[in-house]
């Protein structure tokens, strides 16, 4: 089974991730996206999508466009993550997300990820992952 066989259903049900909207993910080739519409839940007291959903959401649509390039025995963990907020989405909008791989090497990969609303650009993150050898 390949690591993205393997971790994608599990990013997808992971309690936290279900509450935050996640619904699906589509990962191939070194790039992953992902959609959820902002609910009551997942807005700031000033009623604008919060930060810390879209700092974990562009980790994670980052990780399932990485773990689409890992080899069987591998997975990743985050070391570093960079997210600037553009500007805010408002409850009911729909937020994508995507994720890409810019370089993986044997023990680092490097991804950007965009949140964005329509048009609009609201936030860009770069990301650092290390890729760990795990007990098969």
């Amino acid at each position: 089974m390949s690591p993205l066989e393997q971790y994608l259903p599990m990013i997808v049900q992971h309690p936290l991730h279900q509450a935050m909207g996640v619904r699906q993910i589509d990962a191939a080739d070194g790039k992953a996206s992902l959609e959820v519409v902002v609910g009551a839940g997942m807005v700031n007291p000033a009623g604008m999508f919060h930060g810390g959903i879209v700092y974990t959401l562009c980790d994670m649509v980052c990780y399932a466009a990485l773990v689409s390039q890992l080899q069987p025995g591998e997975n990743a963990a985050t070391h570093d993550l960079h997210v600037s907020i553009l500007k805010a989405a408002r409850l009911g909008e729909t937020v994508r997300f995507e994720g890409r791989v810019l370089r993986a090497g044997r023990s680092v990969a490097f991804m950007e990820a965009v949140a964005m609303q329509g048009e609009r650009l609201l936030a860009r993150a770069t990301v650092t992952k290390s890729i760990l050898r795990v007990a098969a």
